[in-house]
C-alpha cells in the first residue's frame, strides 16, 4: 500500500480588483494586525486582574460583622461577638439587643453606634457653667 502525501496550497492573497498582493503588502497588513491585536493584550490582562485584596474596605463594621456571624443569618449573638473579633459589640450587647432577643443584629449596631456617637458628641460641645 503506497501513501500519498497532499499539502495544502493556500490561496494567494487577492486585492478588490482580482490581482494577486505582493509579499510585501501582504506583510505589512499582516504586522499592521498582530501590531492592533497586541496593543489590546494590556487592556483585557486588566480586565481579568482580581480586585486589590489589601485596600481597606469602605464597611469594616459590616465586614466584621458578617465574619463574625458564622450561621450568615444576620443575627450575631454574644459569643459570635466574643470570638469574632467584635469586643465592643461583645461588652454592650446587652445595651444594644433592647429587644432581649438573643441576638442583634447590624441595624441594631448601627443605631448603637449612632446615639453613643451623638451622645459623646453632645458632651464634648457643652459649656461648663460658670
Amino acid at each position: 500500500m503506497t501513501l500519498i502525501q497532499v499539502k495544502p496550497r493556500l490561496a494567494p492573497s487577492m486585492d478588490a480588483s482580482g490581482r494577486t498582493l505582493g509579499g510585501g503588502l501582504r506583510r505589512s497588513v499582516c504586522l499592521a494586525v498582530l501590531a492592533g491585536m497586541t496593543a489590546l493584550v494590556p487592556l483585557a490582562a486588566s480586565a481579568q486582574t482580581a480586585p486589590d485584596t489589601t485596600a481597606k474596605s469602605a464597611h469594616p463594621m459590616l465586614d466584621r460583622f458578617e465574619k463574625a456571624n458564622t450561621t450568615h443569618d444576620g443575627h450575631l449573638t454574644q459569643a459570635q461577638a466574643q470570638s469574632g473579633n467584635m469586643p465592643m459589640v461583645a461588652k454592650q450587647f446587652g445595651a444594644i439587643d433592647t429587644d432581649h432577643k438573643g441576638y442583634v443584629t447590624l441595624q441594631d449596631v448601627r443605631q448603637f453606634m449612632q446615639a453613643r456617637h451623638a451622645n459623646h458628641k453632645g458632651q464634648g460641645s457643652a459649656t461648663p457653667p460658670g
